[in-house]
């Protein structure tokens, strides 16, 4: 398997695209909006290949010079449970940290609190209703965790 940042120009984009609907939107009923597309050109895309198909995948948008907020993070059923989500959030947390983003923010299903919490990540205010869904706002200072890290 092997782990990348991609832009939307790329051929995996597609397999991206595709790979949220099918993980994200297709289970409620909903398709990826234009609405959920807006600005991709300008977010990186960290994906988990294999053998040329896309695995799993997380959205990072840049919110301001310090602040990333990962969106739409999806792994194919033939792969959940796995450790693939843990491998690509901690690829995609590095990445950030390379490129000096050292605060991460994130809106959770109320399913995944628990995949969050265990990678550190901390619940910020009330939950709420997204995509007809309930969730929760958390995020986590990887200034903090990399200086525990070290």
């Amino acid at each position: 398997m092997e782990l990348n940042v991609i832009s939307s120009a790329s051929p995996y984009y597609s397999q991206v695209l595709e790979l949220r609907n099918r993980i994200l939107r297709l289970p409620l009923g909903l398709n990826l909006s234009d609405e959920d597309l807006r600005d991709e050109e300008n977010q990186f895309t960290v994906v988990m290949t294999r053998d040329e198909k896309v695995l799993a995948c997380i959205m990072l948008k840049i919110i301001d010079k310090d602040t990333i907020k990962l969106r739409q993070m999806a792994v194919d059923d033939s792969v959940q449970g796995a450790g693939v989500g843990a491998m690509v959030l901690s690829y995609a947390e590095n990445f950030c940290i390379l490129n000096n983003y050292f605060s991460i923010e994130l809106h959770a299903r109320k399913s995944a609190i628990g995949f969050y919490l265990k990678s550190g990540y901390s619940i910020e205010g009330t939950e709420f209703e997204e995509v007809g869904i309930p969730h929760v706002k958390m995020n986590k200072n990887l200034r903090r965790a990399n200086e525990i890290n070290e």
